[in-house]
């Protein structure tokens, strides 16, 4: 793509070094892992923060859920536009910096309204995160290798939300989450507040390491209105949005109602094991946080590998086939799973979600960017992060309970899961197979 006016193009150049763009991966993915860490690890603590903040079930949902989702989504739109205009990695520092204070915050709470204000200021910080790491790696990398290195950040909130569990369940056995122990400074400390205290220190340390990586030159420019022009006359996010709506609406509501799947999933997984199997949530953490991390990690790197497959060959359809191939793949064992029978057969049912699930979720950011341009990028990635939080963190959850509580009371928890989960991939699909078409003319439009 060339330019005109004054603004240099560097389309035509060079991509950074694959080792410096690789360096950049892998800090941006640890940072990630992190930021995943720190936002589930209240999930694990729930008991403990529970009993002895004196907080209800309503509340310790809230915490959960609304409380970091609502401050996740409302600053990530601004964070994003911060991102299109400013130094990226910077962005990410502050926001590393600001989520592991407030990591630390969590662990300071002395009641319902100190602890919800520090979740809320770890989803702000989190807010930074991944609309700069993908726009960053978007320009770090050519086309045929974007996939796999947004597989790699995607593959580490897999391995994030695993570690979540392990790190929750060693601590507990190290010291339980309602119980004491004596630190200097703090004095009497609950167990799961070391817990918290623990988890927020390596973030200090991914900062430093972000300097380390630099900024790179951003390319894949739709031009500008020129001051000449009128602002309908050039292109703006909201005339690039108004002429690709359909895909924008369909690809990016297909993808939230993916991530509700997968958080439902996620938060009701324990619960299904321990009440129609008889597990303990001791015994069955580090269970389901191996599952997690062992089949998820593979998963995610396929679906990079599909996605940049799927585009190297220009087939039709692009990266979104993934998304559209991996909900055909995913419905039967969806179905399967909350009926079956057996533990094996259930964990088996379960390993293959945790394999599909990423795989779908990891072609996503690498599919937005191929049609979007770059100065729209940042934004773009809060939109589709806004719409995921919303749908997944706070209303995932919610909706297996509201159906478990009023419409499946006789078949209870696993009716939810079989009638509510299969039903939104559908949706899912049917929203992929509409917005197909039209991502071929957008991905047209950009280089790739």
């Amino acid at each position: 793509m060339t330019h005109s006016g004054t603004q240099p193009s560097v389309d035509d150049q060079p991509y950074p070094r694959l080792s410096q763009g690789w360096q950049a991966v892998g800090v941006l993915a640890i940072a990630t892992v992190f930021a995943f860490v720190d936002r589930h690890l209240l999930y694990i603590l729930s008991e403990p923060v529970k009993q002895t903040l004196e907080i209800t079930d309503t509340q310790i949902s809230l915490l959960q859920g609304m409380a970091f989702v609502v401050f996740y989504a409302l600053f990530g739109l601004p964070i994003g536009r911060l991102v299109d205009r400013r130094n990226r990695r910077n962005i990410v520092i502050a926001g590393v910096i600001a989520w592991s204070l407030m990591t630390i915050a969590c662990g300071l709470a002395t009641d319902f309204w100190t602890l919800a204000a520090a979740r809320a200021g770890v989803g702000i910080g989190e807010a930074c995160l991944a609309p700069a790491a993908f726009s960053m790696i978007a320009d770090y990398f050519p086309p045929r290798l974007r996939g796999r290195a947004m597989a790699c950040i995607v593959m580490s909130i897999t391995l994030g939300s695993g570690c979540s569990y392990l790190i929750g369940a060693g601590m507990a056995r190290l010291v339980p989450g309602a119980e004491q122990v004596d630190l200097p400074l703090l004095g009497a400390t609950y167990g799961w507040q070391l817990t918290f205290f623990a988890a927020a220190l390596p973030g200090f340390l991914i900062a430093v390491m972000l300097l380390f990586i630099g900024e790179p030159p951003r390319r894949d420019t739709a031009p500008a209105p020129s001051a000449a022009e009128t602002p309908s006359s050039g292109m703006t996010i909201w005339s690039y949005a108004a002429r690709h709506r359909v895909v924008l609406v369909c690809f990016i509501i297909g993808a939230g109602l993916v991530a509700l799947v997968s958080y439902a999933i996620v938060a009701w997984m324990t619960a299904l094991y321990v009440r129609y199997f008889g597990y303990t949530v001791a015994t069955i953490g580090t269970t389901l946080g191996l599952i997690n991390i062992i089949a998820g990690l593979p998963g995610g790197m396929l679906g990079g590998y599909l996605s940049d497959f799927f585009a190297t060959r220009r087939m039709r359809g692009g990266r979104m086939n993934v998304m559209c191939v991996g909900i055909l793949i995913c419905l039967p064992v969806q179905i399967l799973w909350p009926m079956a029978g057996s533990p094996l057969l259930s964990f088996a049912c379960l390993a293959a979600l945790m394999f599909i699930m990423p795989l779908i979720v990891a072609s996503i950011p690498s599919a937005l960017q191929a049609i979007v341009p770059n100065q729209y990028r940042g934004q773009m990635t809060a939109v589709l992060y806004l719409v995921n939080g919303l749908f997944g963190v706070a209303f995932g959850p919610l909706l297996i309970a509201l159906g478990t509580d009023y419409l499946f009371v006789d078949g209870g928890l696993r009716q939810s899961l079989l009638i509510i989960l299969p039903t939104l991939l559908i949706l899912a699909l049917v929203l992929a197979l509409i917005g197909r078409p039209f991502y071929e003319r957008a991905r047209r439009e950009l280089p790739e």
